[in-house]
């Protein structure tokens, strides 16, 4: 166990972060079996049994999290229950922070990194589909119509205000809403967004370390004579594999108040990325095949970032290196499931796998941030 005093480095980052009008970045990588931000409180007879039911109610909590975050959700009634002594076997370390006693009571934050290979095996002994691969970040720019007027960074703007529930999320789809300060004002209007203006999407994303932008615009009515109200949601994606845009209707009732509307479109919303991220990523043990690729190299710190990328993909079972020189590599890549997937899959990574006449290459993606 390792204990962090993490609270006076977090103020002067904070404080770094507020001179320099930064907001905080994304996570590029999320770790599926790192769970953080585990409140405990537990009392009993005395501090040290409380801090023991505390401690392990905490790690059957971020098991929790963690397996839910990994596994679709018609999967979540299926999953196991290990008993305290097999959790405490599947950690490989946690941390305690924030810790506060009294004579019968304990209260910490508590994070765990649980070990892959034996939450892999608990999952496939149970024959329940997981997945492992995170999403790159995807910026959010709510634009609001109502009343014939777009609201983007206007207090207030319920529509913003519905999707701050992404900033809590524990997914493998992260989504990050931006602070809506006067750099973003002055970066994008909500016309810009709603025009698609590349350029200064494209401005607001590197501010967030982010590659992807999701312009959300929800435009509000009411049925008439009845009043019901309803929100016709469009999502325009933009990032480097292209444009999408996907239509959703999201109806109320008479008595639904329109902010609950609203929020329950951004939950329908959201919970659908996560479901189908999750789907199309699903780890195939079952199915395992090999792949030979060129990779082209300007120089060896290409090949060290390429290897350590497929390195952390889950998908990616053995890196063989068959040959290399000063301009290339040739690896041979044993991984699960088909080469659709890996392609997606290794695409968050950075990492630009394709075919053409029967032979593959392997790339690092002009601009992909660093691992």
């Amino acid at each position: 166990m390792t204990r962090r005093g993490r609270l006076p480095f977090l103020f002067v980052m904070l404080a770094a972060l507020f001179a320099a009008g930064v907001p905080a970045r994304a996570q590029t990588v999320t770790d599926p079996f790192v769970v953080q931000g585990i409140a405990v409180d537990a009392t009993a007879a005395d501090a040290n049994q409380a801090r023991e039911v505390a401690i392990s109610n905490g790690m059957r909590e971020a098991f929790q999290r963690m397996v839910r975050r990994m596994v679709p959700r018609e999967q979540y009634s299926r999953l196991p229950d290990p008993r305290a002594n097999d959790l405490a076997a599947m950690a490989f370390s946690f941390q305690v922070e924030n810790e506060r006693t009294s004579p019968t009571r304990y209260l910490a934050n508590l994070g765990v990194t649980f070990k892959r290979d034996e939450v892999r095996a608990l999952l496939q002994r149970a024959a329940i589909p997981f997945a492992e691969t995170a999403s790159r970040p995807v910026l959010v720019v709510p634009v609001y119509n109502a009343a014939g007027t777009s609201l983007l960074w206007d207090d207030p703007n319920p529509w913003r205000q519905s999707w701050a529930i992404v900033r809590s999320r524990d997914s493998l789809s992260p989504m990050v809403l931006p602070t809506g300060d006067l750099t973003d004002v002055g970066a994008i209007s909500a016309a810009q967004a709603l025009a698609g203006d590349r350029s200064r999407l494209a401005a607001l994303a590197q501010r967030y370390g982010v590659e992807d932008v999701l312009v959300a615009q929800a435009t509000l009515r009411f049925e008439i004579g009845s009043r019901v109200p309803s929100v016709d949601v469009a999502l325009r994606r933009f990032g480097p594999a292209g444009e999408g845009t996907t239509i959703e209707a999201y109806r109320g009732d008479a008595a639904e108040p329109v902010q609950a509307l609203l929020q329950r479109a951004v939950e329908s919303i959201v919970l659908g990325i996560e479901e189908r991220w999750k789907r199309e990523t699903l780890l195939a043990f079952g199915s395992e095949a090999t792949l030979s690729a060129t990779v082209p190299l300007a120089s060896l710190t290409d090949w060290v970032q390429v290897r350590q990328r497929l390195e952390r993909s889950p998908e990616i079972k053995a890196v063989q290196l068959a040959e290399v020189s000063t301009t290339s590599a040739q690896v041979v890549l044993h991984y699960f499931g088909d080469a659709g997937r890996l392609v997606v899959a290794l695409a968050q990574r950075g990492l630009v796998l394709g075919e053409r006449d029967g032979y593959w290459t392997l790339t690092l993606r002009t601009g992909a941030p660093r691992e």
